[in-house]
């Protein structure tokens, strides 16, 4: 029978040199992890601007200038499947949703949370507008864990649901999905709710490079005053290429699905606005086959690589004309990590680019016996500093 006792006899009864070479090998192989662990901490911080000086020397794991990710998961997909664990407590958060129409047709859809336990006297000059990844539901791990970090610090957090988020997903009733054109209506509704608050938005993956191209977009409007960008993929075209046959394209391609047979009606009625084949929907196995079927059409684009090309905010980061934190990790599987624009401080003072070389896609989990997202203190930083300027 196996047991940690018959191990150590075994090993007891090894002879000396037999000892020498296993614990050499052992201390050698716990010696090259380290190296390799320690040698991947270090964060870069690409600023042009020294007022993001300011932001660093308040935020102690900026200045730190170190992640140290869980080591036994310290790798890319460990780190994701981290992410999908919550580390707030989050069991006194209350969602409450209110839904307007678009003017084109739909339904859009913001929810405030609060902690249902007691009344917080949030700061009245900032709501955090948020927007979720593709297809993430509003009580996601990542997004319930920064509710909770941002109402303990009087934050008020909203989060945006986008039209492929919703329970019911609907098409406008004659014209294109024009994603910018949504989020407008989100953020002009929450203002009506508070008007003399400023909003920082925070976008998450899919959602992050949404929110640079609204940035970008409505860079005279400026109702939004700062932004942060969270493992943005930025490069469609290269991060298409960058899941192509893994195992994370078959995890996109599973929410995907899910969303077409919950939406079969809504699909349907849309291959007929967009002259598209419900047929060639159903049978895509990878994630730029139902691109060149249904997304690129429903927003009004050639095909799935006319559709990356326009949406890649890659391109329109240089427009923003507000600070922008973007943090990225090298090892996030789902990105083409060249794809991210971190040159383009030098030309766009606005932008504060945060990379580190560990982190996964929306993980950045750290701690040994109790785990924690690192980019949160982070956000919460950067929320303060903005108050503090405007």
């Amino acid at each position: 029978m196996f047991s940690l006792e018959n191990v150590m006899l075994s090993i007891d009864s090894f002879p000396l040199k037999a000892h020498t070479i296993l614990f050499t090998t052992a201390a050698l192989l716990l010696s090259l992890f380290l190296v390799h662990y320690f040698s991947r901490t270090k964060i870069q911080l690409l600023f042009s601007n020294e007022k993001f000086q300011t932001l660093i020397n308040s935020s102690p794991s900026l200045k730190s200038g170190k992640f140290y990710s869980f080591p036994p998961l310290a790798f890319g997909l460990g780190q994701c499947y981290l992410a999908g664990k919550k580390y707030e407590d989050d069991s006194k958060l209350s969602h409450t949703r209110e839904s307007f129409p678009y003017p084109n047709g739909g339904k859009a859809s913001v929810e405030w949370i609060t902690d249902k336990t007691k009344t917080t006297e949030f700061n009245p000059n900032i709501i955090a507008f948020i927007i979720p990844g593709l297809c993430s539901k509003s009580d996601a791990p990542y997004l319930q864990d920064l509710y909770a970090r941002l109402i303990n610090n009087n934050i008020r957090p909203v989060v945006f649901i986008p039209r492929l988020n919703d329970d019911k997903f609907l098409l406008p009733n004659s014209s294109f999905v024009n994603l910018l054109d949504d989020i407008h209506c989100g953020v002009q509704y929450v203002k009506t709710k508070h008007p003399n608050a400023k909003l920082i938005g925070i976008g998450h993956s899919y959602g992050a490079n949404c929110i640079v191209n609204y940035l970008a977009a409505y860079n005279k409007e400026k109702t939004i005053v700062a932004g942060i960008s969270i493992a943005n993929p930025y490069d469609f075209v290269g991060s298409c290429w960058r899941i192509r046959g893994t195992i994370i394209e078959k995890y996109i391609m599973s929410g995907i699905k899910e969303l077409v047979c919950k939406n079969l009606d809504e699909i349907a009625r849309g291959c007929s606005l967009y002259k598209t084949s419900m047929q060639d929907i159903i049978n895509t196995t990878k994630v730029k086959e139902f691109d060149d079927a249904f997304t690129s059409k429903a927003m009004g684009y050639k095909d799935a690589m006319d559709y990356y090309t326009n949406i890649s905010s890659d391109k329109s980061v240089w427009d923003v004309q507000v600070p922008l934190m973007s943090i990225n990790a090298e090892d996030d599987p789902f990105i083409y990590h060249k794809g991210v624009p971190i040159s383009a401080h030098e030309k766009n003072d606005n932008l504060l680019f945060v990379v580190t070389r560990k982190g996964g896609h929306l993980g950045w989990i750290e701690g040994i016996f109790r785990l924690r997202r690192w980019y949160l203190p982070i956000v919460v930083d950067y929320i303060h500093w903005i108050s503090k300027a405007i």
